[in-house]
């Protein structure tokens, strides 16, 4: 799988990653090509929202002004980031987009229709 020109060179390296994962799998198709080239676009800006949360914290002042009984009133109150949002979007749509691709654990298993064997085996609490 090639990745589309468009992308950066950072979404680039992940959808390189993302396709060999899948070539890995034996599943790469050009088929999914541009649904890979999305996913790495948001895990690219995954990156960045929480570099930025990172740097400058997931809230910001808000000042209102406002005039009550003829005079100005200032009023500050503490408020998520935009980019908080940002960032819980772009997650839930990369987990969704994993799903789709089969890179989730749960959708591995509907895709290999195995069972994962508990960890020391079954028999395990035989005496």
């Amino acid at each position: 799988m090639v990745p589309p020109l468009h992308l950066s060179d950072l979404a680039q390296l992940l959808f390189r990653e993302t396709a060999g994962i899948l070539e890995q799998q034996g599943r790469a198709d050009i088929a999914f090509i541009q649904l890979v080239a999305i996913l790495a676009q948001r895990q690219e800006q995954i990156q960045r929202w929480q570099a930025v949360l990172e740097m400058s914290g997931d809230t910001c002042e808000s000042s209102t002004v406002r005039k009550v009984d003829g005079q100005q009133v200032v009023t500050t109150m503490l408020r998520a980031r935009p980019e908080v949002a940002m960032l819980s979007d772009a997650m839930r749509q990369t987990q969704s987009l994993l799903g789709e691709l089969g890179l989730t654990p749960s959708a591995f298993l509907r895709l290999t229709g195995s069972k994962k064997e508990p960890a020391g085996g079954s028999d395990e609490f035989d005496f």
